[in-house]
């Protein structure tokens, strides 16, 4: 970063919400002051000491050139290290997006992510802690997150610096409300620049096995809203860059809250298995076996609608996972605006949330060496 304070511009970064290309500029950059956090024009220059300067560059944000949709910021080693890789959850409210991000984070601050030669940090301290608190340390205590706020313009949920064999990248997380992804103004311009998709599928919602019935009960879901299409998928699908018949957009489709059918063949048995092997790498075998299982299950049980991404995106991994390992319960004597207070009353066990991640680092190339077609290996 020094470097660049020197004058040597490295090349434009794309702003992941607005996509904008910008590069450093010293001139546009802001400290948050405590204990608001309130963002301050910084000046590099006021700060002499080498050490104490780097510091502050790792606390400051870049103000992005591009105000039409409104003031935005970007952490500055978001843009000081290397090419970033963004990363959308897509689903409609109520699949479990949020819950699958927190319990992502939740397993790899656990180092989840060690086994494969990852290691993470936050590309910034205050918004790292301010999800953890908000979403990660709420659930791992056993309470139901709130539905993601829509809103009118979108900026990433949570950011990592990741890094693989002495290289690292930005990964951002984008998390937003499943209202909002149905709209085709700027609250979605930002998926004409996402690099990878997280298309979750409710198993509640998706699948009409007699089974679910007394589950879908239990969470308030209409049994005549069971198998009816997801309508993001559609609208984020439709939205995307084409070569030809397809997106080159590497993306991997979730069949989430899978703890409600454990003892399904073949979920029990994915399951049970745990986390995707170690060593490094994605077992492609692995992946394609679990994509394979997890597609003929969709089709079986007449939820094809939920598979529009393996047609139209070269590259897509299916995974069984749960972001919770149950399902929340009411709480007596409590209530909350919406009904009564639910939690996950006997603690949280996530399992296999780390596979669709792995996956899309996978086909990113963030993991070497890159599988270019996991589908069909």
């Amino acid at each position: 970063m020094d470097d660049v304070l020197a004058g040597e511009q490295p090349r434009p970064i794309r702003c992941p919400s607005c996509l904008e290309d910008l590069v450093f500029d010293p001139r546009r950059l802001f400290l948050p002051e405590l204990p608001t956090h309130e963002l301050r024009p910084w000046e590099p220059a006021d700060e002499t000491n080498a050490i104490r300067r780097q510091d502050l560059l790792n606390q400051a944000f870049l103000k992005c050139p591009n105000e039409r949709p409104g003031e935005h910021f970007l952490p500055v080693p978001y843009l000081s290290h290397g090419t970033p890789l963004s990363i959308a959850f897509v689903g409609q409210s109520g699949t479990g997006k949020t819950h699958l991000l927190a319990a992502m984070m939740a397993e790899i601050g656990r180092g989840g992510l060690a086994p494969y030669g990852i290691h993470c940090r936050s590309v910034n301290t205050v918004r790292h802690q301010t999800f953890l608190s908000q979403a990660v340390s709420q659930l791992e205590a056993g309470f139901v997150l709130p539905s993601t706020d829509p809103v009118s313009f979108v900026e990433f949920t949570d950011a990592l610096l990741v890094t693989v064999g002495g290289r690292t990248r930005p990964v951002a997380f984008f998390d937003i409300a499943g209202e909002s992804l149905t709209l085709s103004g700027r609250s979605t311009q930002f998926l004409l620049g996402v690099d990878a998709l997280i298309f979750v599928v409710d198993t509640m919602r998706a699948l009409r096995m007699p089974q679910l019935m007394s589950a879908r009960e239990s969470a308030g879901i209409s049994q005549a809203l069971a198998g009816m299409p997801d309508p993001t998928f559609s609208t984020v699908l439709d939205r995307l860059p084409r070569d030809g018949d397809f997106s080159d957009v590497p993306c991997a489709v979730v069949l989430n809250k899978c703890d409600v059918l454990r003892f399904e063949d073949p979920i029990d048995q994915w399951l049970r298995s745990g986390p995707p092997a170690g060593g490094k790498r994605v077992d492609p075998r692995e992946a394609y076996e679990e994509s394979r299982d997890v597609y003929a299950f969709l089709t079986q049980h007449g939820a094809s609608a939920w598979l529009r991404p393996v047609h139209d995106c070269r590259r897509c991994t299916l995974h069984f996972a749960s972001a919770t390992g149950m399902s929340p319960t009411a709480v007596p004597g409590r209530t909350d605006p919406h009904g009564p207070r639910k939690a996950f009353v006997g603690g949280v066990r996530p399992r296999r949330v780390l596979g669709p991640l792995l996956s899309l680092f996978t086909m990113c190339g963030l993991i070497d060496p890159p599988v270019q077609q996991l589908m069909g290996v």
